[in-house]
């Protein structure tokens, strides 16, 4: 059975402590209203699809030229990955030959 003594000390809030904890609970919905607005604007959305694509077009180009570079130096697996495609590529054209001519 519970006595006054076992209940911890409550303490009304003054007008001032309410306020300001309402202003910091406004802040902080503002702010989170803010986000949430900036994530779903479709403008941005767009511009993040672009820098994202952008970004990708970066990296591929720049793994094409340290490929470009690799097979120009003569290095075997890029070699082999050319001639891998080449062999694909033939073929491809070979059964697209041999399909129209029947």
């Amino acid at each position: 059975m519970s006595t006054e003594q076992d209940k911890p000390e409550t303490r009304k809030r003054t007008a001032a402590e309410i306020e300001a904890d309402l202003l910091r609970t406004r802040a902080e919905i503002t702010k989170n209203m803010d986000e949430l607005t900036s994530r779903v604007d479709p403008r941005r959305q767009v511009q993040d699809l672009k820098d994202q694509a952008k970004n990708l077009a970066d990296t591929t180009t720049e793994q094409a030229k340290a490929f470009a570079d690799d097979v120009k130096a003569g290095k075997p697996r890029a070699l082999g990955i050319v001639g891998a495609a080449a062999a694909v590529v033939a073929a491809i054209v070979g059964i697209s030959v041999l399909r129209r001519s029947r």
